[in-house]
């Protein structure tokens, strides 16, 4: 591609990128990713950390399931008074409540129809009700021979049970005669529609929300990843330039350390560091930072020794510049780019190694679930005739693995002119 000459290096680059299209696939991916672990607690119906929003009993529901269970009901019993005689003013009485928890909007209306002793109640008259608040409806303490016209009766007492959806047409009849004053009670139960949602892509063995835990696992195990290998990568960097610039028994004693971490494999010293400290974010991290900065300090280093020997740093130290002015201000940015490929492609790696530890059950716990530990909780249900519990968690970490390796493999031809075709 003949590149404008016009063009920043920047923007050369982003046309070189955009060359690819598994590079832009790979770059969709990780927008999607990154911004669903971004707006994780916005996105998820349930917080998967909040224990008393998770129900045991909605445990192993496959994709598309509703929320078992009853949700948390709130009630409101009330009394309306139905006139002696029928001669008298036709009763019109409202209840409107300002001071209750929940309901407060609703307004209920008692009107009289015609001359006989058929009465209607009217629910939400005030527009800003809505009936999709009130769970259920009971009528008791009825006068004897009285009809309800919805609803259902019960056996064994005078109560009417009505669903909310009953509520626009109900209206019941009395005898025309009372020997008193008489008052009926409603008994009004309100659901907390919050926590009410369909698990999407089913629930897990503890009853979380497959969505939610996948979305805040994907959250947590970017954090981890980013997190460690900028610390690895700054850490390794600084060792890596000062063994190429100093050289003598500094050079010796990075790559002796280099050598040694090398010599075991990273899942290993991760392992047993998590050992010893034991679970948690930050002992995660520090796992995977000793496991990933000699990769960072051995080509810091070869791409530093071949630098040091050009024109440019001579010029630099003839004219009396500090050490750490040389290696940071002339010597570090001719690193930058490998540097960057590198790092990209290490977040991979470090996803995979903090999913990997939490499979095996060192890594994050329980409470918080990363995508290693969602398969891990799937696994022994795989063949159970619940494989989504572990599937959909490990697709996930899947797509996000690929993505980060086609946007870095892309990045390496762009910014290694021995690989530019």
């Amino acid at each position: 591609m003949n590149l404008p000459p016009n063009k920043s290096p920047f923007q050369q680059t982003m046309l070189l990128f955009l060359e690819s299209k598994t590079a832009i696939v790979g770059l969709i991916i990780l927008t999607i990713m990154f911004g669903a672990g971004l707006l994780a607690p916005l996105l998820s119906p349930q917080d998967p950390y909040d224990l008393a929003k998770i129900d045991i009993r909605d445990g192993r529901l496959p994709p598309g399931s509703m929320k078992q269970g009853e949700a948390p009901k709130q009630i409101l019993k009330l009394e309306l008074k139905l006139p002696k005689d029928i001669a008298q003013k036709p009763l019109v009485e409202k209840i409107t409540m300002k001071e209750q928890d929940f309901l407060s909007d609703l307004q209920i209306s008692l009107n009289q129809i015609g001359s006989d002793r058929t009465y209607r109640i009217k629910f939400g008259e005030n527009p800003d009700f809505k009936l999709g608040e009130i769970a259920e409806v009971r009528l008791r303490r009825l006068p004897k021979g009285a009809k309800v016209s919805v609803g259902e009766k019960n056996k064994f007492r005078r109560e009417w049970k009505l669903q909310f959806n009953h509520l626009e047409h109900l209206a019941f009849t009395i005898p025309n005669e009372l020997k008193e004053k008489h008052k009926i009670e409603i008994v009004i139960i309100g659901a907390r529609r919050d926590q009410l949602f369909t698990f999407w892509l089913g629930s897990d063995d503890q009853g979380r929300d497959m969505l939610s835990a996948i979305l805040h696992g994907v959250r947590i195990s970017l954090i981890v990843a980013a997190s460690s290998v900028l610390i690895a990568c700054f850490f390794g960097s600084i060792a890596g330039l000062s063994a190429a610039y100093f050289g003598g028994i500094v050079s010796i004693l990075v790559m002796r350390l280099i050598d040694l971490k090398l010599s075991f494999p990273s899942i290993l010293i991760a392992m047993i560091l998590l050992a010893i400290l034991g679970k948690g974010i930050g002992n995660v991290v520090l796992a995977i930072v000793l496991a990933q900065w000699p990769l960072y300090a051995r080509l810091v280093r070869g791409v530093a020794l071949s630098e040091a020997s050009k024109e440019y740093v001579e010029a630099a130290k003839s004219l009396g510049l500090g050490s750490s002015r040389i290696m940071f201000r002339h010597i570090m940015p001719n690193c930058a780019a490998p540097l960057i490929v590198l790092a990209t492609l290490q977040v991979a790696s470090a996803i995979t190694l903090e999913a990997t530890l939490s499979f095996l059950g060192l890594g994050l716990p329980v409470t918080e679930p990363s995508l290693g530990s969602l398969i891990a909780n799937g696994f022994e249900y795989l063949l159970s005739g619940h494989p989504w519990i572990s599937i959909l968690p490990g697709f996930v970490l899947l797509l996000t693995v690929i993505g980060i390796n086609f946007v870095g493999d892309q990045l390496r031809d762009i910014l290694n002119p021995r690989l530019q075709r």
